[in-house]
């Protein structure tokens, strides 16, 4: 029986600017830049210095800082930011605001076609693919594998969201676990991140890929490492 792989989505499969260090914040301003447009056609009119993405992850790290460890909510968010700009919006608008951030987000994620064609190779061996991600919102994995017509290489979406617990805590990895009903050897888990992939992939009991384009696979970098994801098959077959 083939292990099950999890991928990680953001900066693993799916590429966005924001993963490219020379490039931060590209994608997330313009998405905030697209939202005080759209404010403005439903007719509230706000500082445009207010509508920022550096404002808005202040508020969301002051808000995680404030409570117990949890993970919050791009919806949540967006009320207390919009709140706080003067945008007192009732529940219904709040939806619409949310999926139109949400959309816009998800433009951001493209799928390059040379790990299209990995994910379609694995397929085809009878891999089991489940995606993990911490976005803060369940719809944007959704809406971005459906631009991206990637929904038919996954069996199950596991977001922070869908299941209540940040991905750096090894609980998240757990619940996995026990939804997929396997043993955690059963899963091998492939991410970028040591804190957010590797470390409570581990603890959990998963094996782990890391995927270390960002440091290219130091000696001191847990083991195995890659640099390209085509090389996870040496791991795999």
């Amino acid at each position: 029986m083939r292990p099950i792989i999890s991928f990680d989505l953001a900066c693993t499969l799916f590429w966005e600017h924001g993963c490219d260090p020379k490039y931060p914040d590209r994608s997330v301003r313009y998405v905030f830049e697209k939202l005080y447009s759209y404010l403005e056609g439903l007719g509230y009119h706000i500082e445009e210095s207010g509508i920022s993405w550096r404002k808005y992850y202040e508020l969301w790290r002051d808000t995680w800082n404030r409570g117990p460890m949890r993970e919050l909510w791009h919806r949540y968010i967006l009320l207390k930011f919009l709140y706080k700009n003067g945008v007192n919006i009732d529940y219904e608008e709040l939806d619409k605001i949310y999926r139109f951030f949400i959309g816009e987000r998800a433009k951001s994620f493209i799928l390059p076609r040379r790990y299209r064609f990995l994910l379609e190779y694995l397929r085809g061996m009878g891999f089991n693919i489940v995606l993990t991600t911490g976005t803060g919102a369940h719809d944007l994995p959704l809406e971005i594998l459906r631009i991206n017509n990637a929904s038919k290489y996954f069996t199950m979406v596991f977001s922070t969201q869908l299941i209540g617990i940040p991905k750096s805590d090894h609980r998240f990895y757990e619940e996995v676990i026990d939804v997929l009903g396997v043993r955690p050897d059963h899963i091998i888990h492939i991410g970028d991140s040591l804190n957010y992939d590797i470390i409570p992939a581990r603890r959990a009991g998963l094996k782990t890929i890391y995927y270390g384009w960002r440091t290219q696979c130091r000696a001191s970098d847990p083991q195995p490492c890659v640099t390209d994801l085509w090389d996870i098959l040496d791991y795999l077959l």
